[in-house]
């Protein structure tokens, strides 16, 4: 079943993010900021839960797109399925679940970010429609400072 995100999924999803972006040392997923994802209309944060064990997930940003009338488009990012259960259908479905939310939104195309170390991913990514030579992404890290919240 696929499901929006709760804050009690936050220790799951950061070692989900921990495995995806080993070097990290700034992963920290606050229950408090899954709630305003949530919340917040815009924003998709989806995991995939089978008989009460959290197997993948994947996050939706949907963006204001000025070209395009009033019709947004999405970025998805941390696309992740645990070892154990690839290969079943997991990360398909997630994809496609994010097809009918930006469907339904009247999106005009999905984004989609993936580290370049992460080929067998890019396959998949490839076998679901996506398509890896159309533009080239660019990420600029900036450096985290402590904030006091």
């Amino acid at each position: 079943m696929i499901r929006e995100a709760t804050a009690n999924d936050s220790g799951v999803l950061a070692n989900f993010y921990k495995l995806l972006a080993p070097a990290s040392k700034n992963i920290n997923v606050l229950p408090e900021r899954i709630e305003q994802i949530k919340k917040d209309e815009n924003n998709f944060l989806f995991v995939y839960e089978q008989d009460g064990e959290i197997l993948g997930t994947i996050f939706l940003t949907l963006c204001l797109d000025p070209a395009y009338e009033f019709r947004p488009y999405g970025v998805v990012e941390y696309v992740f399925v645990t070892e154990e259960a690839r290969g079943r259908g997991i990360g398909k479905a997630l994809l496609n679940y994010v097809d009918e939310v930006c469907v339904s939104r009247h999106c005009t195309r999905i984004c989609l970010m993936s580290s370049v170390q992460r080929t067998d991913a890019h396959r998949f990514f490839e076998n679901g429609g996506y398509n890896g030579t159309i533009s080239k992404a660019f990420k600029k890290y900036i450096r985290v400072r402590p904030v006091t919240w």
